[in-house]
């Protein structure tokens, strides 16, 4: 994020929430410093997730992977937008402090991209009662995908 969007949150935040922000802000800075100066502790239960590391091996994969263009139907599927602060040149920014694109920023890679939005979060949109949603969103763009003519060349090979 560039230091000015940085800044214009910060901003933001002052606005709303006056001086007792700064003091909110340098308590959690500091809580922040020692936290991340404190040995990672190594018994981590094995049946939970690993958001961190996954997080962390997908965005090292993301510079080195070239996303090919996909000119087929796509479906995206995600939650609610969070849109917490507007910054630099109309963009938005969530509560985690991430660039928000209505179309998580894919459709330069799917030209046909519908996006579908269903309730929940990131994680919870996958479990009840936020699946069903998604689940009914699915369906409908399965048989609409099933009942869609084949192009040309397509139909020919199939015959």
């Amino acid at each position: 994020m560039s230091r000015l969007d940085k800044g214009l949150i910060k901003l933001a935040e002052l606005k709303a929430r006056g001086p007792g922000y700064v003091v909110d802000w340098a308590k959690a800075r500091y809580a922040w410093e020692i936290e991340k100066r404190r040995p990672k502790a190594a018994t981590e239960a094995s049946h939970q997730f690993h958001n961190a590391e996954i997080e962390a091996a997908f965005r090292a994969a993301l510079p080195i992977y070239a996303l090919p263009l996909r000119k087929g139907a796509t479906a995206l599927f995600r939650p609610p937008l969070d849109r917490r602060w507007q910054v630099s040149n109309g963009h938005w920014v969530s509560g985690a402090k991430e660039y928000v694109f209505a179309d998580n920023d894919l459709t330069r890679f799917a030209p046909a991209l519908q996006v579908l939005e269903v309730p929940g979060d990131h994680d919870s949109m996958v479990l009840e009662p936020n699946v069903r949603v998604l689940a009914a969103r699915l369906r409908e763009v399965i048989a609409r995908a099933e009942e869609a003519p084949l192009p040309e060349t397509k139909r020919e090979a199939a015959e």
